[in-house]
């Protein structure tokens, strides 16, 4: 029982090393932050104009592309919806062939009039 009591003590001095590492850690990523926070607010001030061009420039690629684009979702619509019919349609040819044998066999001959 003295060894479990012992491992506890060892992992509660872990524990302890551990939260004093981190809280150093975070002291000087604080630092550091507060630190280059002038630096990153230039860097995102400057980075505005070259923002507003590559928006544009997407903009203007998106306005020619769209046409395009909807040319082709339109096209795979209709192809969609041709296959669908056919796909729903294809089960009944047996019995349109089967109707059509039918008929074939039962229609009357041409008789000559009288």
């Amino acid at each position: 029982m003295i060894e479990l009591v012992a491992l506890a003590m060892l992992a509660l001095a872990g524990l302890a090393v551990f939260a004093v590492l981190g809280f150093v850690f975070f002291l000087v990523k604080l630092v550091f932050w507060v630190v280059l926070l002038p630096f990153r607010i230039l860097f995102k001030l400057l980075w505005i104009p070259v923002g507003l061009a590559f928006g544009a420039v997407g903009l203007a690629a998106g306005a020619i592309a769209l046409p395009v684009v909807l040319m082709v979702v339109g096209g795979v619509m209709v192809v969609g919806v041709a296959v669908a019919v056919l796909g729903l349609l294809l089960p009944a040819v047996p019995f349109v062939l089967l109707g059509l044998l039918v008929w074939a066999l039962m229609k009357r001959s041409a008789s000559p009039a009288v």
